[in-house]
């Protein structure tokens, strides 16, 4: 989970996302570095619906036509 206004950590959080098939990204609009305070109920509501998706067995691997071939997203010529 990022903030759109947490420019230091959109493109790392972009890289694992891209490089990590079971991975997920949640990104919240105007916030920052500090989700959670900003956000609280936005922030929970995540954090809750990944538990429980976890739990049940529900929480899969991406559609591998979904992932990128490189790290950084962009198409190779």
């Amino acid at each position: 989970m990022v903030g759109d206004e947490d420019e230091g950590c959109l493109e790392p959080d972009l890289m694992l996302k891209r490089t990590i098939p079971t991975s997920g990204l949640a990104i919240l609009p105007q916030t920052g570095h500090t989700a959670n305070l900003e956000e609280p109920d936005v922030f929970n509501t995540v954090v809750d619906r990944f538990i429980t998706a976890v739990d049940r067995n529900a929480w899969q691997t991406r559609d591998p036509r979904s992932l990128s071939t490189s790290t950084t997203g962009m198409a190779k010529d």
